[in-house]
């Protein structure tokens, strides 16, 4: 609910506007999100219509209460025990040190929505794997005055964007990891040598990053800002953001004798200049590994293609 006496910024009055082509509006508003971003009125801690922003992007309409509380029923029942104990082992752990993310969403809203999405899940035999909590986190506190639309957005999330990063074996993640090292290789031939010779690959230091979308560094504010962007211009992007945070820190990583100390917790994200970087690598990109950037959320040929690509040397 909007409060009274609040002035609507651009991108709320375009959300409000008539649309006549359902393409040429997304259009728009990924440009202006590019260019506006979304607005946080004074009073606010957050975007006040960034859930319908990121329901648009989606296109996941919020799910009748009905049909979601049909769901949870369905889960109380239905789900396996050792999949709900798994869930309520993460929950209370997810971003723990966040007491804005806690005031706003209780550890109760977690283990439901995430147990309807790993009820739902377990229909492609993907069920609930570790990481999915922090996943849910931005989505949770985005949506925190309703549970059905978190749902919504997650699922999409999970069924359809990146439905690789929740396999047993988490395909898709480790795919985005050897990404991360080639692209880096392509980008800062240097700094890559440097990480190199401290045997320090992305399976090493990236792999949080590339599982939650960023969403398990500091602070929430700007994991909001960078997933704005990643619905609007997809989620593969995320790769490119975790080799923009490694080129921000490039002077300190080649400086220190024990990079790992610095990539064991990546340094608070800078969001604005993560998106900036990253938009510039993409001209460096060869276009086929760029296509692969894009497909190995969801795409299992990816990885073979990669390996392909990296054998050739191009």
């Amino acid at each position: 609910m909007l409060r009274h006496g609040r002035r609507k910024d651009s991108i709320e009055q375009f959300l409000g506007s008539q649309q006549l082509f359902l393409e040429n509006g997304l259009s728009q508003l990924r440009y202006m999100i590019l260019i506006e971003g979304l607005n946080v009125p004074e009073g606010y801690e957050s975007c006040p219509y960034r859930s319908y922003v990121w329901s648009i992007l989606c296109r996941a309409a919020p799910l009748e209460t009905t049909k979601y509380c049909q769901l949870l029923n369905s889960a109380s029942k239905s789900l396996p025990k050792a999949t709900y104990d798994k869930i309520k082992n993460d929950t209370f752990r997810t971003l723990m040190n966040d007491s804005s993310f806690h005031s706003k969403v209780p550890e109760e809203t977690l283990v439901r929505v995430l147990s309807v999405a790993a009820l739902t899940a377990e229909n492609n035999k993907v069920g609930y794997v570790q990481g999915m909590n922090v996943l849910l986190a931005p989505i949770a506190y985005t949506c925190y005055k309703s549970e059905p639309q978190a749902y919504a957005i997650f699922h999409h999330l999970i069924t359809k964007q990146i439905p690789l990063y929740i396999t047993p074996n988490l395909d898709g993640v480790h795919v985005g990891l050897s990404l991360v090292d080639v692209i880096l290789s392509l980008i800062d031939p240097v700094l890559s040598k440097f990480l190199d010779s401290k045997f320090l690959k992305a399976e090493i230091y990236a792999f949080p990053s590339v599982l939650t979308l960023c969403a398990c560094t500091p602070s929430l504010k700007s994991v909001l800002k960078l997933w704005d962007f990643l619905f609007a211009y997809g989620t593969h992007m995320n790769i490119l953001f975790i080799v923009a945070q490694l080129i921000i820190n490039r002077s300190a990583l080649l400086k220190s004798q024990q990079p790992m100390k610095i990539l064991r917790n990546f340094p608070n994200l800078e969001e604005n200049e993560i998106i900036k970087l990253s938009l510039s690598f993409i001209p460096e990109l060869p276009k086929q590994l760029y296509s692969l950037i894009v497909r190995h959320g969801y795409d299992p040929n990816v990885g073979n293609e990669l390996k392909e690509f990296i054998s050739r040397g191009s």
